[in-house]
């Protein structure tokens, strides 16, 4: 059954009084001003806002504004107003003047109103600027969002559905995913070679799940971080009461636990010397024995390892097996650091704020300085720290858009350090001038071009500003 509506009738005053309660909900600021320059109306977000701001050492109270005439007051925002009073064509404009009696910090719209064909006045709604920049912030992270599930989709449609998660579309890292992918069904050994923190055991394990082993575990062992006296026990397992201390029932190995999957040893190159001979023939035989059994078990596994040394060298100085080389490097696989591939920076950078922004429930997006500056740095310690500094400055910046500020120090050094101009050169003029050119173009992209702001940072008076920045040609900013 549906109800019938029962119609209110309502006299002019009544009228008003709804439609005033209505622009009160408003998160805008609402102010008329008719064609006479006489303000007439504002709602109640208007009055909160410059009840503490504009009317700030007047000594006038917020109901004594609908006395004020716009042509009294004298700032570059009311001369705004009183331009669209004389032409009547719409404006939106941002005020950022915080010496403005009228929108400080806020983006206005301006609207001429029109009774019968007669100007009336005008309409300005004012709107948050922190909401912009929110908002601009949210429709940045989703436009980059979309780019980067674009480009994977685009750059990678060729390869198996594991190869899509990782990040990269440099040239150097498609030839390392083709090459993976291509390999990767073939059941031969790979050894995986670069600097730590390149994204080898992802790799790795992408590798996997294009294999026919996928069915199976894959078992990870960092070598380098199981003690010498412990590393037989834990590849090849024990059998109960084989030492001392030992579990009574006995504990399978790596090699065992990998049966049927994939066994990816990391850190190969740490593997002792001792110990080499042993692998060799575990690896070469495809069986193991238990520390203190006889029961020989054969195996079925798919080997890939990884290191960041040079195998090569180290035979020739006789601490790796120049054998046990040749068995696991039947696919050498070498994986370039970051400083190679400095376009998958903004790649990585973006997935790993994305990720942070979904647990964090904020989405987060770099400001165009950041981005520029990440680019620039040389990553010694490759992705591993890459994703660190994005971590940190995420965490610390308490706004949407993460600035340069946020930087850690090392980037920030390295920044001005790798320049240029002053590499090389030590006129003494040239580096402060370098120095101070990029302080400026900084503090400018943190305040957003807020020159009142930028003063304030830079410690400097606002007539030095603005002839530093016809200095150094910064005048757009």
């Amino acid at each position: 059954m549906v109800s019938k509506g029962y119609k209110i009738e309502l006299n002019h005053e009544d009228k008003l009084e709804v439609l005033k309660s209505v622009l009160d909900l408003l998160d805008e600021k609402i102010l008329l001003i008719d064609k006479n320059g006489w303000i007439r109306y504002f709602n109640q977000k208007y009055a909160d806002y410059y009840g503490q701001v504009w009317l700030k050492g007047r000594g006038i109270k917020i109901d004594d504004i609908l006395k004020e005439n716009l042509y009294d007051i004298k700032d570059p925002a009311s001369e705004i107003l009183q331009a669209v009073i004389r032409t009547m064509k719409r404006q939106d404009k941002f005020f950022n003047n915080p010496d403005a009696t009228v929108g400080h910090d806020v983006f206005s719209d301006i609207y001429p109103i029109y009774l019968r064909g007669e100007p009336l006045g005008i309409l300005v709604v004012e709107h948050d600027s922190e909401l912009i920049t929110k908002l601009n912030n949210q429709l940045n992270y989703y436009k980059s969002l979309n780019e980067s599930l674009k480009q994977k989709l685009n750059n990678k449609k060729d390869l198996p559905v594991a190869f899509l998660d990782v990040v990269g579309e440099s040239t150097q890292m498609m030839q390392v995913l083709n090459t993976c992918a291509h390999v990767a069904p073939t059941g031969s050994s790979v050894c995986l070679l670069g600097e730590s923190g390149t994204g080898k055991e992802v790799l790795a394990e992408a590798i996997h799940k294009s294999s026919k082993a996928f069915g199976g575990p894959f078992i990870k062992v960092n070598c380098a971080a199981i003690p010498d006296n412990l590393i037989e026990s834990e590849l090849f397992g024990y059998v109960g009461g084989a030492f001392t201390g030992a579990n009574a029932q006995g504990q399978a190995g790596k090699f065992e636990l990998a049966n049927g999957g994939t066994l990816f040893l990391d850190e190969i190159g740490e593997m002792p010397l001792a110990m080499q001979a042993k692998l060799l023939r575990a690896i070469q035989e495809k069986e193991i024995t238990r520390i203190g059994g006889s029961k020989t078990i054969k195996l079925n596994f798919r080997l890939l390892t990884a290191t960041n040394r040079n195998l090569e060298k180290m035979i020739e100085e006789g601490t790796f097996r120049e054998d046990l080389y040749y068995r696991i490097c039947v696919i050498p696989i070498n994986i370039p650091p970051l400083r190679e591939r400095k376009e998958d920076i903004p790649l990585l950078a973006n997935d790993f704020l994305t990720s942070l922004s979904t647990s964090m429930g904020v989405e987060k997006v770099f400001s165009e300085e950041v981005m520029n500056q990440l680019k620039s740095y040389s990553w010694p310690g490759n992705i591993r720290e890459l994703k660190n500094c994005v971590e940190r400055m995420a965490v610390l910046c308490p706004d949407e858009c993460i600035g340069a500020e946020y930087l850690p120090l090392q980037i920030t050094k390295s920044a001005f350090g790798s320049s240029e101009n002053i590499e090389g050169n030590y006129n003494l003029y040239e580096i402060v001038e370098k120095v101070e050119y990029d302080a400026i173009k900084t503090v400018l992209a943190i305040t957003q071009g807020n020159k009142s702001k930028a003063t304030k940072i830079l410690g400097i008076s606002k007539r030095n500003l603005y002839m530093k920045l016809e200095k150094y040609g910064l005048n757009d900013l």
